[in-house]
């Protein structure tokens, strides 16, 4: 299963990576309408929604990407900061959240949410993307996601010992998280070598990685409820050892937008309003 994971993982990363340093802004949006699609159709029926309704729900999301995109772009931040909102109530919800019993019974907020969240990590990534040295923040970003997975995962099988969300994952553990936040930190302050940050904003930036790695913990937690609440294990099979889109990138919708907003407001302007 490891061998199957890494031999999946490898290709995708070095050609998204490509993709992101070497190609222009206009090739990324369509790498991300295609993931967005994808994901769109995968939330969808952890919602509920049947084949049918998952190809409509699709083209819904898609179709809202492409209009704010090319027509009504001053709506972005807007949507972006909405998501914003929206995953910090996770986190408070988190805490108390107990995943219903399984079923696949329709949930119109589920949709709703959807059309929220997946709109707005397209928005929040592509925003970036297209500013000076953006390709380069951008994979900044996430790699972020990435090394707190990884530090989440090794320190919680060294050293976990209390569960985080016992009811949503068993598997996570506080220890984990300590370890994920250690991890982002030591990454983040290369990161500001690299980009030659000053004291002031290498502290901010740190501050900024730590609030990250808590966001894309929640986002990981609340497609765990959503597939708990599905009776699934799996959003989707299309990864080979992964499973689907939205097991991949469930932390990354979370913590994009949230990026996007603090990069925003603690380090250099995103959107030119």
């Amino acid at each position: 299963m490891l061998l199957q994971r890494v031999l999946t993982a490898i290709p995708l990363a070095i050609g998204i990576i490509w993709i992101i340093l070497f190609q222009p802004s206009n090739v990324f949006f369509w790498l991300t309408m295609v993931i967005a699609s994808l994901a769109a159709y995968e939330w969808a029926k952890l919602a509920g929604l049947k084949t049918a309704g998952q190809i409509v729900y699709l083209v819904l999301v898609c179709a809202i990407v492409w209009v704010i995109m090319n027509h009504a772009g001053r709506y972005m931040q807007l949507y972006v900061y909405a998501a914003v909102i929206w995953w910090f109530a996770i986190c408070l919800y988190l805490f108390k959240a107990r995943p219903g019993k399984a079923s696949s019974k329709l949930s119109p907020l589920k949709l709703l949410a959807g059309i929220l969240v997946i709109p707005a990590a397209v928005f929040a990534m592509n925003a970036i993307h297209m500013q000076h040295n953006g390709a380069e923040w951008l994979l900044y970003g996430l790699v972020l996601v990435w090394v707190a997975d990884s530090g989440a995962y090794f320190s919680g099988k060294r050293f976990g010992r209390n569960k985080l969300a016992s009811a949503i994952s068993p598997g996570k553990t506080r220890e984990g998280l300590y370890g994920a936040v250690a991890a982002v930190c030591i990454y983040s302050a290369i990161a500001a070598y690299y980009f030659g940050l000053d004291i002031p904003d290498t502290a901010r930036l740190l501050l900024l990685a730590v609030v990250l790695t808590l966001v894309s913990v929640a986002g990981d937690l609340y497609e765990s409820v959503l597939k708990r609440e599905h009776g699934v294990k799996d959003s989707g099979a299309i990864l080979p050892g992964h499973g689907g889109i939205l097991d991949r990138i469930d932390s990354v919708l979370s913590a994009m937008p949230v990026f996007m907003v603090g990069r925003e407001l603690l380090l250099q302007p995103v959107f030119n309003v």
